[in-house]
């Protein structure tokens, strides 16, 4: 086995002997993923207590978190245990930090059954496992059914009737969308993505690339842009631009905006008495996008990106204890995050009980058209800095779509 440059052959270990796993997360405070990974934090360091030790930190937000990690992997310090989001499994790998899991995965066959082929392969990279997924991301968006009601509309079964019933929405008095240009400007990148993967085949096999797009000079990405361009000007919050999500996802669950494109696990949000009203789960529906369209990907991977040779083992076992069947099924019963492996069934009784969870499985299945996030699509550059600036200039008709897609181009040519 290969390890990282500069592995010790001795574990360091706290005075008492026990192998500490350092861990920084953003999963924490009012994050959406913070109750089930406490659960998981707390039970692997109850299960392993006098052998192993997970010591967290806590970092504000997913952004801090890239910012902060993307600096480590550069300089080789990154912590044993790290999440591969935005530019770190591609540094961590290049600059030799993350170790190859194929080893540890040959000896455990029954964990790799429980995670499943599709999410391995979803973090491979030249043949070799990185990472694993801790998350399945497959989603529509969210609606509020009462502003729907009174605008008098239903969701859009095409785009031009998706335009026309933004439109409704806003002379209903409502904000019609929870658009935002700053982070990664997730909830305007789902619609985006949307409207380019439900398209045709042509551009549905763009949407699903496996490596990242560098040209996005397609006629089909332009007629997208031009969509949100209008969207942004037309049916967005004042703070759209520079705005992030917490400030989006805020005018949702206090019922400001109509329609929340994001995923499962902001399903307990809904009923999350410090964010939302009671009563408000009720008036949440979901649905597919346009064109029978959802979104189906794998998140970034756990990276084992530790020096010390002696931590391999604890660091496998934490691998492991996070993303097994009983951590998948916590995730699900607690976040509502999609299974990552075909072991944990989603059953009747379940979706009985939580209605939104079990309409989202029963759309997926009905779906025309799936693709990846642009997370996954695009090169960290362009979704972390790029669209940052370029967003604005076609929001304020400084540049046009058509100018956009170069500007995107040669961003991605600069990864």
């Amino acid at each position: 086995m290969v390890f990282a440059q500069g592995s010790q052959e001795k574990a360091s270990e706290n005075a008492d002997g026990v192998i500490e796993i350092s861990y920084p997360t953003y999963r924490v405070g009012t994050n959406v993923t913070a109750g089930y990974t406490k659960v998981l934090i707390d039970g692997f360091n109850q299960t392993y207590e006098g052998k192993y030790r997970i010591v967290v930190e806590e970092l504000p937000s997913d952004v801090a978190y890239q910012e902060k990690m993307a600096i480590l992997a550069t300089t080789g310090d990154l912590p044993d245990i790290v999440e591969g989001k935005g530019p770190v499994m591609d540094l961590a790998i290049r600059n030799g930090q993350a170790i190859d899991l194929t080893p540890f995965f040959a000896k455990d066959p029954q964990f790799r059954a429980e995670v499943g082929e599709p999410a391995i392969l979803s973090n491979t990279i030249n043949g070799k496992i990185y990472g694993i997924p801790p998350e399945n991301q497959c989603f529509g968006y969210f609606y509020n059914k009462e502003m729907f009601s009174k605008a008098g509309i239903t969701p859009a079964k095409t785009w031009e009737e998706w335009m026309t019933n933004l439109e409704k929405l806003k002379k209903a008095g409502f904000i019609p969308l929870t658009f935002f240009t700053g982070e990664n400007a997730w909830t305007t990148q789902n619609v985006l993505v949307s409207i380019i993967g439900t398209q045709n085949k042509t551009a549905n096999e763009l949407m699903n690339s496996q490596s990242k797009i560098i040209d996005w000079n397609k006629d089909e990405v332009i007629y997208g842009l031009k969509l949100i361009q209008e969207m942004f000007q037309e049916y967005s919050s004042r703070d759209a631009i520079g705005g992030v999500y917490a400030n989006v996802a805020n005018y949702f669950l206090q019922e400001k905006a109509a329609i929340m494109p994001n995923g499962s696990w902001m399903i307990p949000d809904f009923t999350n008495l410090d964010k939302t009203k009671p009563g408000f789960d009720k008036k949440v529906g979901v649905a597919m996008f346009p064109n029978d369209g959802m979104i189906a990907n794998y998140d970034y991977g756990y990276l084992i990106c530790t020096k010390d040779s002696a931590k391999l083992d604890a660091c496998w076992e934490m691998i492991k204890y996070f993303n097994n069947a009983e951590a998948q099924k916590i995730k699900l019963e607690i976040g509502g995050s999609f299974p990552i492996g075909p072991m944990v069934k989603i059953s009747e009784e379940f979706k009985a009980k939580n209605p939104l969870m079990g309409e989202l499985v029963d759309l997926l299945g009905k779906a025309k058209w799936t693709y990846k996030t642009m997370n996954k699509l695009a090169y960290p550059n362009l979704v972390y800095d790029g669209f940052q600036t370029i967003y604005p200039e076609l929001i304020y008709n400084k540049i046009q779509a058509e100018e956009m897609v170069v500007k995107m181009t040669e961003i991605s040519k600069r990864n």
